[in-house]
């Protein structure tokens, strides 16, 4: 009679393979789930940047082209300014930046009319862009050239943002005044010949 010489997998050969497959499975599933949170943090940090990087374009445009910017409130925290930037095509807008005490709510009005000027009659005439919620603290130094800006917001369980840059903040007094200068300035003597 023929006798088969078949090999077939032992009962322990099965279980070994198995229990292998079962850490791999095991070392795959945590990887994949390491990388999940790892995207979702550099989704949320993503997002994060976005939003700051569009809160700094908006007020360096705002302050870049200004013709007049004041200071004012605790530690320079009210930001008014006349500006040729507009998001709602205001032309010279008057735009106030500020932090409301609900929520810590950081907000830019744009209107044509300066802040101090707004009421509940005149609404029509102002916009209000909630810019972030959660600011605990927005600043904006200026030297005392007016050249030199320097603007520190910080955000809750955020680093804070701070943005140095130049601008010679000159009015229209001081261009005329220039002008007057170089046209009023004394011509060079002739020498004769």
């Amino acid at each position: 009679m023929f006798t088969k010489n078949t090999r077939a997998f032992s009962l322990v050969e099965l279980i070994i393979s198995v229990v292998l497959l079962g850490i791999i499975v095991t070392f795959l599933y945590s990887t994949v789930s390491t990388l999940e949170k790892t995207n979702r943090i550099f989704a949320k940090n993503e997002k994060m940047l976005s939003q700051q990087e569009e809160i700094l374009d908006t007020l360096y445009d705002d302050i870049f082209l200004a013709n007049t910017l004041t200071l004012s409130g605790l530690d320079n925290s009210l930001v008014s300014i006349q500006t040729s930037n507009s998001l709602f095509n205001i032309t010279q807008p008057h735009v106030t930046w500020l932090v409301s005490k609900q929520k810590n709510t950081l907000l830019r009005f744009e209107s044509i009319k300066q802040f101090k000027n707004m009421n509940s009659q005149n609404s029509d005439y102002f916009h209000i862009s909630k810019i972030a919620e959660n600011c605990e603290n927005f600043k904006i130094y200026q030297s005392k050239t007016q050249e030199n800006i320097l603007i520190y917001i910080k955000f809750k369980d955020q680093k804070p943002l701070i943005y140095e840059f130049s601008k010679p903040l000159i009015t229209q007094e001081k261009k005329k005044k220039k002008r007057i200068r170089k046209n009023s300035s004394p011509k060079d003597p002739q020498v004769p010949n």
